[in-house]
């Protein structure tokens, strides 16, 4: 049956050229000629990218008008399924999924929208947030106007996923310093069930969890992108009950690779060892890592084109802050940390605190099934996928360089290069000043560019 998914895909996108044609703009067609090129990586130089886009039906107004009205912004997203569908483009569906693991039960939700009028054979196309972040961040930007999400479901269909505990139905009111996942949407967790939670979110108990809602709100082909931190979960995920339904293909939008390359790319560049003794000196694993703004300068997250403005870093950083204070999480388990940087070098000390903050901890909670799964993340495959591609921003630079060689994206995509030898495998660069946020600060372009991307992995 999925073989024949993909099947049906590739027969329509071979044979319903022009109805493709018909839905796409002279630069989305441009891009995708461009990555048809085999190349170490293709350059979308700036005349280019402002040509990529689509107009939304309503501009965006019926969601921007929902998030004005709440708190924060923090809007209902059960509330989207209420609203016309002619207006919106697409339909708008929340699922919440309750799994089992570790012996506790949590909570992971996710928003699936769907097109109106589809790109013929469309894949799901699955969206993971990185760090500290959630849904809200695909679905709309600071000030309440359409994100990527909005306009990639005017042709293929998503699923933007939140990772278990970073969103919470009305948004936070705490501190950041003060906040605690909402690892079941509908109740509040003691301060001792948090600290356990937060001591054993393993990559394996999220990446489960992620398996479990694409496959309780999505049918057919998918092809998952995580963003940063989620990165990791495409790769763990190869290996899963999804493995079919991905068909060995590989989309990334400032994903970075998994792991094992991570802590190949850093021992090449010389960083391994400040990398080790930076996360030595992070938090006992069972306490949060707040965001704040002084955090954001000088980094790859702020940049000219972020939309709130400001005369410096900071001012952006702050202002971007307060706009999201109530429906951004900001907040970051320790062991994503440890496990997305590939740190195995720390596995004694991260076992050691995982046994400490179980230790008569009430809810009958092991620890050894949680010590075996640390740095799964150091374990997933790095051969037999079918077709890969990475999309960058020129001012990522935590995953692009001004002297491209020395860029993690284009490393990472040549070492599978070398493990996949027989495959297509493209880098994308979106040559303007966006950021690692860049679907934040241009997503009518990167959803564009996205696609066209998309086309290019599921074309024969």
């Amino acid at each position: 049956m999925v073989k024949a998914y993909w099947q049906l895909w590739i027969a329509l996108a071979t044979f319903a050229p022009a109805a493709v044609a018909q839905v796409s703009g002279p630069g989305e067609e441009q891009v995708l000629g461009l990555l048809r090129q085999e190349s170490p990586y293709t350059s979308i130089p700036k005349d280019l990218f402002d040509q990529l886009g689509w107009d939304l039906p309503d501009g965006g107004a019926h969601v921007k008008s929902l998030a004005d009205a709440a708190p924060g912004g923090a809007f209902d997203p059960r509330k989207l399924e209420a609203l016309p569908a002619d207006k919106l483009g697409y339909r708008a569906k929340w699922h919440e999924v309750r799994y089992p693991f570790y012996g506790l039960d949590w909570d992971i939700p996710g928003l699936h929208l769907a097109p109106n009028r589809p790109l013929p054979g469309a894949p799901t196309l699955v969206i993971i947030h990185g760090g500290s972040a959630n849904w809200y961040e695909f679905f709309v930007d600071p000030l309440n106007r359409p994100g990527l999400g909005q306009y990639l479901a005017q042709k293929v269909p998503v699923l933007l996923v939140t990772i278990p505990g970073n969103y919470k139905h009305g948004g936070w009111t705490d501190p950041y310093g003060a906040r605690v996942p909402a690892y079941l949407l509908h109740k509040t967790l003691s301060p001792g069930e948090a600290k356990v939670r937060n001591a054993i979110y393993t990559f394996r108990l999220v990446s489960e969890g992620v398996r479990r809602l694409i496959e309780a709100a999505t049918t057919g082909p998918v092809v998952v992108v995580g963003h940063s931190t989620g990165g990791e979960i495409r790769f763990i995920l190869e290996e899963s009950s999804l493995k079919n339904r991905m068909g060995g293909l590989s989309l990334g939008w400032g994903t970075g690779g998994p792991a094992s390359l991570t802590k190949l790319f850093d021992e090449k560049e010389g960083d391994r060892a400040r990398s080790v003794e930076r996360l030595r000196e992070y938090p006992l694993v069972w306490i949060l890592r707040p965001r704040s703004p002084e955090g954001y300068v000088g980094s790859k997250y702020i940049g000219p084109l972020n939309p709130t403005g400001g005369a410096s870093d900071l001012e952006v950083a702050r202002r971007w802050f307060q706009l999201e204070e109530r429906r951004r999480p900001q907040f970051k388990q320790v062991l994503q940390d440890l496990e997305h940087q590939g740190t195995d070098e720390l596995r004694q000390k991260a076992e050691k605190e995982v046994r400490q903050a179980l230790e008569g901890n009430g809810l009958g909670i092991k620890p050894d099934p949680v010590i075996a799964d640390l740095f799964s993340t150091n374990r997933s495959p790095l051969s037999g996928y079918r077709k890969m591609i990475w999309v960058v921003a020129r001012l990522d630079n935590g995953h692009w360089n001004a002297n491209p060689e020395k860029a993690r994206e284009l490393q990472f995509a040549n070492e599978f290069r070398r493990r996949n030898p027989a495959i297509p495998i493209r880098v994308a660069l979106f040559d303007v000043p966006m950021t690692h946020y860049g679907h934040i600060e241009k997503p009518r372009q990167v959803a564009a560019g996205l696609v066209a991307a998309l086309r290019w992995l599921v074309e024969p």
